[in-house]
């Protein structure tokens, strides 16, 4: 099963670069794995409405969903998962027989609806509210984290 994990935006924070880019070569162990992120689209519409800002998001984010079975979007309203729950949750992805499942982080003002309703799924890191940037290496490490213990490595201590 190919995982992607889709950014809305640009990240021009180095050490986050550098954490997904750790976390994305670990996952190659566990299949393909791909980090992705869409141009970024704030400043371009800075004075614009943020319906307007979500529904251009959407039109780039449709480019990056081309071909994924399954759509998860991180959502502060979606479901939260302990690590060894999103783990077994991973696991019922695989056993389905699901092709491409992609996460999608969304711009600083959510998901146009046209995006909600294409999703399979939402997922929330937590009830605390996180800078978009910070999510991308929270997402990556818990994907990774949940492949580890799928597999039964030391990686993650319960």
């Amino acid at each position: 099963m190919q995982i992607s994990l889709i950014a809305t935006g640009k990240t021009n924070a180095k050490w986050i670069e550098e954490g997904i880019e750790n976390y994305s070569k670990r996952m190659s162990r566990y299949g393909k794995f791909k980090y992705v992120e869409t141009p970024h689209l704030k400043s371009k519409f800075a004075k614009a409405d943020s319906k307007v800002v979500m529904r251009e998001e959407a039109v780039l984010q449709s480019k990056f969903l081309e071909g994924v079975d399954f759509l998860i979007l991180l959502d502060e309203r979606g479901k939260v998962y302990d690590s060894v729950q999103f783990s077994k949750y991973i696991e019922k992805l695989q056993v389905r027989g699901l092709k491409y499942v992609a996460f999608l982080i969304g711009g600083p003002y959510g998901f146009d609806p046209s995006i909600r309703e294409r999703a399979n799924a939402t997922w929330a890191l937590g009830p605390l509210t996180f800078p978009h940037q910070l999510i991308r290496i929270f997402a990556v490490e818990q994907i990774y984290r949940a492949h580890t213990i799928l597999k039964g490595e030391p990686y993650h201590h319960p």
